[in-house]
């Protein structure tokens, strides 16, 4: 007889701490459905979690930077016949451009990723769950959630969208079973960070960030996968990390905007 498993829906599966989340769920006998626009990574992924633990891997390739993509994705999992019961929205892009100096098509094109198509796999992939009495949702938001960021405004914008709409769903949800939790890593040794601030100058100032601060994508993936199980609503990764976000919260505004334009001035 076979044993039914759940199954775990990531988005921005090829690489970082979306690729580390789809391990930690197969390593705890979760089903996956990876999604990502590089459909040769993800078929790669997908060999090696059946190969490591035994579970299905569904690749559905997806650029999510526009807007149509959402009810594609849920429109070809249901046609798959596959039963979502975590949602994991990881799926980000990143410029370290001014506003003024970013393209518009760059700019609407991180709108969308990071802020639209979270909001509008949620909706869609929410009531099942309701109907279900069972579900959960993780959304990987930022530690910049917390505090404006001048050179990285439209990031730190979507993110903070995100933590916010994390924390309201949360709090209508109660009672339904489900849950949704905001996942708020800081620094994270990724590609994407990586490649952001290789792109317009910041590589000296990230060689600054101190070692203790930085944290690999597999360890934010831990936490995060067991914020998400325990239905936390939002967890922010490593110490450090919380110990910032709560002296944040203390400080007036004047005072964060002036952290976040003095690393902008840095720069220039």
């Amino acid at each position: 007889m076979s044993t039914y498993r759940e199954t775990a829906l990531i988005t921005g599966a090829s690489s970082g701490i979306g690729r580390e989340l789809a391990k930690v769920f197969a390593k705890n006998d979760y089903d996956v459905v990876l999604v990502a626009r590089r459909e040769a990574a993800l078929r790669e992924l997908a060999d090696e979690l059946i190969e490591n633990y035994g579970v299905e891997a569904t690749v559905m390739p997806k650029d999510l930077s526009t807007r149509e993509a959402p009810r594609e994705l849920f429109d070809s999992v249901q046609a798959a016949g596959i039963s979502v019961d975590v949602l994991v929205n990881n799926a980000g892009v990143a410029t370290t451009q001014f506003f003024r100096d970013a393209s518009f098509e760059d700019t609407m094109n991180i709108l969308h990723v990071n802020a639209a198509s979270v909001t509008g796999l949620s909706h869609l992939f929410l009531n099942p769950m309701i109907e279900r009495g069972h579900g959960r949702i993780l959304n990987v938001a930022s530690i910049v959630s917390f505090v404006p960021t001048p050179s990285f405004a439209i990031y730190g914008a979507t993110k903070a969208f995100v933590l916010s709409l994390s924390e309201a769903l949360s709090e209508e949800l109660k009672g339904t079973g489900v849950t949704v939790t905001a996942l708020c890593p800081g620094y994270t040794q990724t590609d994407m960070i990586s490649g952001a601030f290789q792109e317009t100058g910041y590589a000296e100032i990230e060689s600054l960030v101190p070692r203790f601060v930085k944290m690999t994508a597999e360890k934010v993936a831990q936490e995060g996968y067991r914020a998400c199980m325990s239905g936390r609503a939002v967890h922010i990764t490593g110490l450090p990390n919380q110990l910032s976000a709560q002296w944040l919260r203390y400080q007036p505004r004047w005072l964060v905007r002036s952290v976040g334009g003095m690393m902008a001035r840095m720069r220039k």
